[in-house]
């Protein structure tokens, strides 16, 4: 899985993280945004509601690759020293994989259309590979599971 399998990552990252009381908010009109929910202030009107949704959306399918990059970022710079900064925030498991794939996948592969599990489905081809098989699956409307299988299709048949 890469530089993540053992290290200050490992250790810092056991742990799933719990904000403090006064835990971080950001607000959009009448939306205000924290870690576990939304507060609507009044009654917006229907068009309100597009861009504060769109925005969510868009942090939700973002957010691994942030997180993947900046891991891996963080230990190409800082080395051991950086698992202190990533405290007790997400599971192993999920740091790891964000970072492996982010690794691998890198960002001129990356289309915003495609779900980041499109993404980690290619992962272990050569960037080139990729790059075809991302295309194909926007062509044909492939969704994660389709891309999967494909990519499992195309590895059976290299090794036979």
């Amino acid at each position: 899985m890469g530089k993540l399998q053992s290290g200050p990552i490992l250790y810092f990252c056991r742990k799933l993280y719990f904000m403090p009381a006064s835990d971080p908010k950001m607000t959009l009109g009448p939306f205000e945004f924290r870690p576990a929910n939304v507060k609507v202030s009044g009654k917006p009107q229907l068009g309100d509601w597009k861009g504060p949704l769109h925005f969510a959306i868009w942090c939700q399918r973002a957010s691994p690759w942030w997180i993947g990059d900046m891991v891996n970022r963080g230990e190409d710079l800082f080395g051991e020293d950086f698992g202190e900064v990533c405290g007790e925030t997400l599971s192993t498991e999920m740091v790891s994989r964000y970072a492996s794939v982010a690794r691998r996948v890198p960002p001129q592969n990356r289309h915003p259309e495609l779900s980041w599990s499109a993404h980690a489905a290619v992962a272990r081809l050569t960037h080139l590979q990729q790059r075809k098989m991302l295309a194909e699956a926007i062509r044909q409307g492939w969704n994660s599971d389709d891309l999967l299988k494909k990519v499992r299709e195309f590895v059976k048949s290299t090794k036979e």
